[in-house]
């Protein structure tokens, strides 16, 4: 549990971290301490990624200016700890995925907290009262990826078929509630709708992000990175594991994270202050999302 004095304001890096943020990344640590429970519970491996791990690297928790906590893991163990969680966990927290949370995307998998309020500016513009908007973390499965270009970009036709499908669902939600202008993104969900519903084209998604080679080189965050070099990481990077401060608790990380981070962000010690990726567009961590977006 945080100390009172990890709420107050303060400057990390040239940085204000507020108060509120505080109190966000606090909310953040109890869904990642749910997760570190099943995981222990059932023999599961998760990693800290990207920015995170860079944050537990670099500052011994959150970057200063971040706002999400983004962990990975090895295929096999994402879809274990996607059948296990949902039974696992308790009112306040929610497992949110495409087979529990209707209309959700399949490239990731969220642990949320529905007693706050967490919402995304595309969630804002598709929730309704059945759609979670709690504060969340991130967990994205890390598939096989063959170490041959070319079979990569074959790999990758049926991949991006069924990605440009889900976007056009995602743009068809935003003209129901938005009055967003038609179009082919639109048009192609549309045509691909008559065959399977959402569930089903999810499932067809994931299918084609999985290997058959199970035992390739290279891992990566395909579903949601697609195959960009930066996030292609040698599977032996991810064989050990060490446990490091993050905040007042601790992460699991790669123990060679070093050659990740170097990877993804080069010099990764140089700061370079940008904007989280999320930017919830509306966050309240005392007030439940049904009641914050009167739902």
């Amino acid at each position: 549990m945080p100390s009172d004095d990890f709420f107050l304001e303060e400057e990390r890096c040239g940085h204000i971290v507020t108060s509120e943020m505080k109190k966000v990344w606090s909310v953040q640590i109890s869904c990642l301490e749910q997760l570190k429970r099943i995981c222990e519970k059932y023999n599961i491996r998760y990693y800290a990624g990207a920015g995170t791990l860079l944050g537990a690297v670099r500052h011994s928790g959150y970057i200063p200016w971040d706002d999400d906590l983004d962990v990975f893991m090895l295929e096999e163990d994402y879809v274990r700890f996607c059948q296990i969680a949902p039974n696992e966990l308790e009112n306040p927290f929610f497992f949110q995925n495409y087979k529990t949370q209707k209309g959700f995307g399949p490239s990731l998998s969220r642990i949320r907290r529905s007693d706050t309020t967490g919402c995304t500016e595309y969630e804002k513009n598709i929730a309704d009262a059945h759609y979670n908007c709690g504060i969340f973390i991130d967990i994205f499965p890390l598939f096989s990826v063959n170490s041959n270009k070319l079979a990569r970009s074959i790999r990758e036709l049926p991949i991006l078929k069924y990605k440009a499908a889900l976007a056009g669902f995602e743009h068809w939600k935003k003209q129901q509630k938005q009055g967003k202008k038609f179009d082919l993104l639109i048009l192609y969900w549309k045509i691909m709708s008559i065959f399977m519903d959402h569930e089903k084209m999810s499932s067809n998604f994931l299918n084609a992000c999985s290997s058959k080679k199970k035992d390739t080189t290279i891992v990566a965050p395909v579903s949601f990175t697609g195959y960009r070099e930066r996030f292609l990481y040698d599977r032996k990077w991810f064989e050990y594991t060490m446990e490091m401060p993050f905040e007042y608790t601790t992460i699991s990380c790669p123990s060679c994270y070093d050659q990740m981070l170097r990877r993804q962000y080069g010099d990764y010690m140089v700061f370079k202050k940008g904007t989280a990726m999320h930017s919830m567009a509306i966050v309240d961590t005392e007030t439940p999302y049904i009641v914050k977006l009167g739902l």
